[in-house]
């Protein structure tokens, strides 16, 4: 009988331990998102880990908050004169403007010999005029010649035509650093010599 009760209290005790060690923590709830949110979890065992995007450089980020994917300026185009350039060109410069225009657009053919006069006084800021919207090439040679503007004019080429395609007005005029990252939020509507002047100076480093 007494050999009979041991046995019955070791079987007891097999169970009851069996219970505990199957499951610890049964009623213990687990919070690891505040470790996670403060602290990188790194593997145990970093023996010939795959590349990842954590351990790549990472795009920097300008002034405007984008980055060179967001607001990158590359064209490779013919002006209206029949000259090819692209975007190593804007490399030298300090700022680059970029003005959306067309011919049938009054403010744009306003402005035009304001910003002549800006690409004339500023060597160091690259002017660019890109036809948008429904222009007309021959006409727009035409304003070219009448109003005597020297700097580029070419049509929306390579990322100009996802960017010109923003806006929903015209003149609308971009900026942009020599690694062709915008740096400050377009203009839109025309202005006059002394706010042009104002908003370069403010934009040249």
């Amino acid at each position: 009988m007494k050999r009979w009760m041991i046995l019955l209290l070791c079987a007891a005790l097999c169970l009851t331990s069996g219970c505990v060690s199957k499951n610890p923590i049964a009623y213990t709830p687990i919070e690891p998102i505040e470790v996670e949110e403060t602290t990188p979890i790194e593997p145990e065992t970093p023996s010939d880990p795959e590349p990842s995007e954590a351990t790549e450089p990472q795009p920097a980020v300008n002034e405007a908050g984008r980055t060179a994917e967001d607001a990158d300026l590359h064209f490779d185009a013919v002006t209206i004169d029949g000259k090819a350039i692209d975007d190593s060109m804007i490399r030298p410069y300090d700022l680059v403007i970029v003005n959306c225009w067309a011919e049938w657009c009054p403010p744009c053919v306003g402005e035009m010999p304001e910003l002549e006069r800006i690409h004339q006084e500023y060597p160091n800021v690259l002017l660019l005029g890109v036809l948008s919207f429904s222009y007309d090439m021959d006409g727009a040679k035409e304003t070219v010649s009448d109003t005597g503007v020297t700097y580029p004019m070419f049509e929306p080429a390579g990322s100009l035509v996802k960017l010109v395609n923003r806006f929903d007005a015209i003149p609308a005029t971009m900026f942009f650093d020599n690694a062709g990252n915008e740096i400050a939020d377009p203009i839109v509507g025309a202005m006059n010599y002394q706010q042009w002047k104002a908003v370069i100076e403010d934009l040249l480093p």
